[in-house]
């Protein structure tokens, strides 16, 4: 892995981890933070996924 690939994970982790709290407060206000974090960690991991469904098509 080298610092490119790095540097787009952690944006990817940090927009992903942003988002995930942001939909959480908007649709469940009564869940907490964690719920916030897990949906940022799937948003990240389907970024990853959708990446590599998109190179594997070519």
């Amino acid at each position: 892995m080298n610092m490119n690939t790095l540097i787009i994970f952690i944006i990817r982790l940090i927009i992903g981890l942003t988002f995930g709290i942001i939909l959480t407060r908007l649709f469940k206000p009564d869940w907490g933070i964690y719920h916030g974090v897990a949906t940022g960690i799937i948003l990240v991991a389907l970024a990853y996924g959708m990446s590599y469904y998109r190179k594997s098509k070519e």
